[in-house]
């Protein structure tokens, strides 16, 4: 029988098992950049939005947590990456540990790498795969003068946007291509941003027709272990697109995008010793990556009760890194229709399929099938009432049918009040599933001998289903006088089925020599429950002058006393109870501006890091109107500091380092 090495065993393998919209409603409103610098906080209450309801609606009118990341403040942030721009958002935990490694998770559970408690569209088309167990951060890049804005979604979308729309639903909205005319050039190079350059240029074909292209590449230094180290880690990447846009939704709409993309990192892991149970090696390689995607999408105002819309989607993706090989080939489909059936009547429904095929050789994991094909059908119905003015009901669902857990109805009942012009309060109730992944199921990884004849296996099981959250939230919004808003939303969060490893029975080997395997299979033997909220108050200081502060606080509660997985309780401590961020963007004379992001981020007691604040600032010179200079500072009052610790892969401990960076933009 195993002895006490095998519960350190147990622990360091059970990262093998953890690697386990849009598309309808462009904006009413196309904002140019300088548009929203000048916008008030009424107007950008107007802003439509679609992530809560599936169609346009201002924001000031939604009935759930949204937040959006304009394109003025992406602009002003200095960002040179996605995860970045996200933690500008309320209610978002972006954590970085590596060159290209990224934790992003809304109200908590951050996966990690394997970010799989939360949705990630681009323009509609859905990023997670069954087979990515979640989403890779590095793959998702653009220019990010091409991005809109950033929808964000806090709490459960899933009746709407499917399974993984679970704790919140991320939207990046890119620019139609009519506003993207000309040219622009970006260079710009720094200490750990070596260099980057960005090229985009956009024509006019004809009546209605536009049509733009863009290529951007760049080098990032490595990561800094605590102990000075350097992690070799280092990131290269390139990325091109095109874009073509015909006609007007009255006329009929149609959209063609076609991006593709390669990159190589540096990559360390400390992984354990196959022969032995406290042992750890630490392995280097370069993962290298690559993909190609085409969407189309039609949509047509049909009168100014009915609007259609049609959408098709490819992806092709590679990956080989330490872990694994992957190939990915998935086709999408989507039709939907929002339908005005009165004045106090609405009604969103829509139909999709998505076909997947992927390929999984052996690695340092295996699976128990190598090749694996998968769809999922799915339909969802949304009814909207008003039976007063102050007065809004919507109810809906959405009903899946994959090949992981069968079929999932995810339910949501939403009321929101509208007691005057200056301010709204809400309420909702949602389910929401967590679907299986690949490794879930599939996987199984051997260990040699942790004891005089035993072998450890850990398993994935066909029997390991969704994970649940039923989910109870409250918001509040309220305009206290021109230029002053607050906006404040609560949660409290149930969770079934959550993922543990139990170890099972040993059995018997027949294979020479004789052993004994024990099992560690992945099943739903946890439950939690999570409570909190976000406020944001907005502030118009002067015209020129705008700030923001955000708070956010979670906390987390798991009951795991019917599981043996030593680490089931582990996301207890592993998001930090408070974060506050104060946002300043500050207009000066001659050209100048100055915009500011301060951050505090509460201690994470669970993984041994320090709380800590940091500050990024971004000064930016306009030469005339086509030409921009901007200095930016990055994480400037530490040297150092470290915010995440990926157990689960086991990446070595790496720290954030300060950066600053030249920026030379020139537009023509």
């Amino acid at each position: 029988m195993p002895d006490s090495g095998l519960l350190y065993k147990v622990r360091s393998a059970t990262f093998c098992l953890c690697l386990g919209l849009w598309g309808n409603e462009i904006s009413a409103k196309n904002y140019h950049f300088e548009d929203f610098a000048s916008l008030s906080l009424e107007e950008l209450l107007d802003i439509d939005v679609s992530l809560g309801v599936r169609r346009g609606e201002s924001l000031r009118d939604s009935s759930a947590a949204v937040y959006v990341l304009t394109r003025d403040s992406i602009e002003r942030s200095g960002a040179t990456s996605i995860p970045e721009l996200l933690r500008l958002v309320p209610g978002v935990e972006v954590t970085r540990f590596g060159s290209a490694k990224w934790g992003v998770g809304i109200r908590g559970f951050n996966g990690g790498i394997f970010t799989n408690r939360l949705l990630i569209l681009v323009d509609g088309r859905s990023l997670f795969s069954p087979a990515k167990v979640g989403m890779f951060w590095d793959t998702l890049d653009t220019l990010i003068g091409d991005i809109e804005r950033i929808e964000v979604v806090r709490g459960p979308g899933a009746s709407l946007w499917g399974a993984n729309a679970f704790n919140g639903v991320i939207n990046i909205v890119t620019r139609h291509s009519a506003d993207t005319q000309g040219g622009t050039l970006e260079v710009g190079a720094g200490n750990e941003e070596e260099w980057f350059t960005g090229y985009r240029y956009g024509v006019k074909l004809g009546n209605d027709k536009y049509l733009r292209a863009h290529i951007k590449a760049f080098q990032r230094d490595a990561a800094s272990r605590p102990n000075g180290l350097d992690n070799r880690d280092d990131w290269h990447s390139a990325q091109a697109g095109l874009r073509y846009d015909q006609g007007t939704a009255e006329s009929g709409a149609f959209s063609l995008q076609l991006n593709a993309y390669e990159g190589t990192e540096g990559e360390e892991l400390l992984l354990p010793d196959e022969n032995s149970a406290t042992l750890q090696n630490l392995f280097f390689t370069k993962a290298e990556f690559s993909g190609l995607n085409v969407m189309a999408h039609w949509q047509h105002q049909q009168n100014d009760r009915s609007h259609y819309s049609l959408k098709f989607y490819a992806d092709h993706s590679e990956r080989t890194d330490s872990l694994f090989k992957l190939t990915v080939d998935s086709y999408d489909a989507d039709f939907q229709q929002s339908y005005r059936v009165d004045s106090r009547q609405r009604i969103v429904w829509g139909l999709g399929y998505r076909y997947t095929e992927d390929k999984l050789p052996e690695q340092y994991i295996r699976y128990t099938r190598e090749q694996r094909h998968y769809d999922v059908a799915s339909g969802f119905l949304q009814y909207e009432l008003s039976p007063f003015e102050q007065w809004r009901f919507i109810a809906g669902s959405k009903l899946e049918e994959n090949d992981f857990s069968g079929s999932e109805f995810q339910p949501t009942a939403r009321a929101i009040w509208s007691y005057s012009e200056l301010g709204s309060t809400w309420l909702a109730v949602s389910q929401a599933k967590r679907t299986p992944s690949r490794t879930e199921h599939d996987v199984r990884i051997d260990f040699d001998y942790v004891a005089p004849q035993v072998q450890l296996q850990i398993q994935g099981s066909e029997s390991f289903h969704s994970e649940t959250l039923r989910a109870y939230e409250f918001g509040w919004r309220h305009q206290f006088r021109r230029g002053l808003s607050l906006d404040l939303a609560l949660f409290f969060n149930e969770y079934e089925g959550l993922r543990t490893l139990e170890p099972g029975a040993p059995e018997p080997n027949s294979a020479p020599p004789p052993a004994f395997v024990v099992p560690v299979v992945a099943s739903n033997g946890a439950a939690a429950r999570s409570w909190g909220g976000e406020l944001v108050l907005s502030a118009a200081l002067t015209p020129q002058w705008q700030a923001e502060l955000q708070y956010s606080n979670v906390q987390i509660d798991i009951d795991a006393e019917r599981s043996g997985d030593p680490n089931a309780t582990k996301a207890e401590g592993e998001s930090p109870q408070h974060r506050l961020t104060l946002r300043s963007n500050w207009d000066l004379a001659g050209g100048w501006a100055i915009n500011t992001a301060l951050r505090y981020v509460d201690e994470v007691e669970g993984q041994n890091i320090d709380e800590y604040t940091e500050l990024d600032v971004h000064l930016n010179k306009r030469f005339a109107e086509n030409i921009t200079l901007s200095l930016v500072g990055q994480n400037l009052l530490d040297s150092t500091h470290e915010e995440y610790v990926d157990k689960v892969v086991g990446t070595p401990r790496v720290e954030v380092e300060r950066g600053v960076y030249v920026k030379f933009k020139l537009d023509f």
